[in-house]
């Protein structure tokens, strides 16, 4: 096993995730694994991070602010983990494109292989040098709501919506927009 699993109605992932991340904290997440990295997978969404499992302990759920609900639960096994990678829209690893049981190696060729060129319309050096001229020529983002979805990030993710934001040129001029339609975009045109 080989993937730690989040219930996102019990633990607030959405924003302890990116919080414990940008503070390089470990945090423990319910279960365990039998190899020394696992993925870890928000229920009914899909894997979201990569992470190294520090130690395994049988304790009374964990003193943490981002626990949902009251605290009375028995004695449970927790993984503290330090987060390696975090991505909440990972395009490989969303719900249904995987199984829970695959084996180490599949799961992490499928976690590397959401990070290369998406589209056959590029080569490696054009899409990092367009990626490169995105964010050389962006403003700083005035808002935190995506150009092609509506959506506003800022309603899951709080404070850190607004560096979540891209910058997607073309033609010469730019929209901000979302992580996720961000990689739509570059996928399908």
């Amino acid at each position: 096993m080989n993937v730690l699993q989040v219930d996102p109605n019990r633990y607030d992932v959405w924003n302890a995730f990116p919080a414990y991340f940008l503070e390089q904290s470990p945090v423990y997440v319910k279960g365990k694994v039998t190899t020394p990295t696992a993925f870890i997978e928000v229920i009914g969404h899909g894997i979201v991070a990569e992470a190294e499992i520090l130690l395994e302990e049988k304790i009374m759920r964990p003193d943490d602010p981002y626990w949902l609900g009251d605290g009375v639960e028995g004695l449970a096994t927790y993984s503290l983990v330090d987060l390696l990678q975090l991505h909440f829209h990972h395009p490989l690893l969303k719900i249904g494109m995987y199984q829970v049981d695959e084996p180490y190696e599949s799961m992490r060729k499928k976690w590397n292989d959401g990070y290369h060129v998406p589209s056959s319309k590029w080569t490696k050096e054009t899409y990092e040098a367009h990626i490169f001229r995105e964010k050389l020529f962006a403003p700083l983002p005035q808002s935190t709501m995506c150009s092609i979805c509506q959506t506003d990030l800022a309603v899951r993710y709080g404070s850190d919506a607004i560096k979540l934001m891209e910058y997607h040129l073309s033609d010469e001029h730019g929209i901000w927009i979302c992580p996720t339609c961000h990689k739509a975009i570059h996928t399908l045109y």
